[in-house]
């Protein structure tokens, strides 16, 4: 029984091999002094994709960082154009004065600190907080790009698990 299940792990190696390499990858040979199992290499890691910029960016220089905080490639190029069209590309954006129920709007993302990061009745310590991605009560750690950003991908999966449409929040 150990052969054959030293036999089928021997396969399974080889499959993964082949799926990393190609069906054509020539498959090591044992020699006498090496043991069947340390012919199947480890697979090797499949790499995070990696974001391209396109040179029609609005806010190329957040692309990078967009990725670090969890933001698919495929998301990106709608991200950009909301950093544009909310912040200008600048984390230090700060709208006090538009909205009719005196809310603050902050940062990249300008995420509105009534709905999310303030208490209310649902989230009394705050949404953001209580998803873990804000640690004080408040709004100002929003203005460090990281986080902004990262509350922005919470607020689009919440948005996506609740209402189909992640950048919903964005009214897009």
């Amino acid at each position: 029984m150990e052969i054959i299940a030293r036999g089928l792990s021997l396969v399974a190696g080889l499959v993964l091999i082949w799926g990393a390499q190609g069906l054509d990858a020539p498959t090591p040979e044992p020699t006498p002094s090496t043991p069947y199992a340390a012919i199947v290499e480890a697979p090797r890691p499949v790499s995070a994709p990696t974001t391209t910029v396109p040179a029609t960016a609005r806010c190329p220089q957040w692309w990078g960082l967009a990725a670090e905080a969890g933001w698919h490639a495929d998301s990106m190029p709608t991200l950009d154009y909301v950093i544009w069209r909310e912040s200008r590309c600048q984390a230090n954006a700060h709208n006090t004065t538009l909205n009719r129920d005196g809310s603050a709007d902050i940062g990249l993302t300008q995420i509105n600190d009534r709905s999310w990061c303030l208490p209310t009745r649902w989230y009394p310590g705050g949404y953001l907080q209580t998803m873990g991605i804000l640690s004080t009560v408040g709004c100002e750690q929003l203005f460090d790009p990281l986080t902004n950003l990262k509350a922005a991908k919470a607020l689009y999966d919440y948005s996506q698990n609740t209402k189909g449409e992640g950048f919903q929040p964005w009214n897009l």
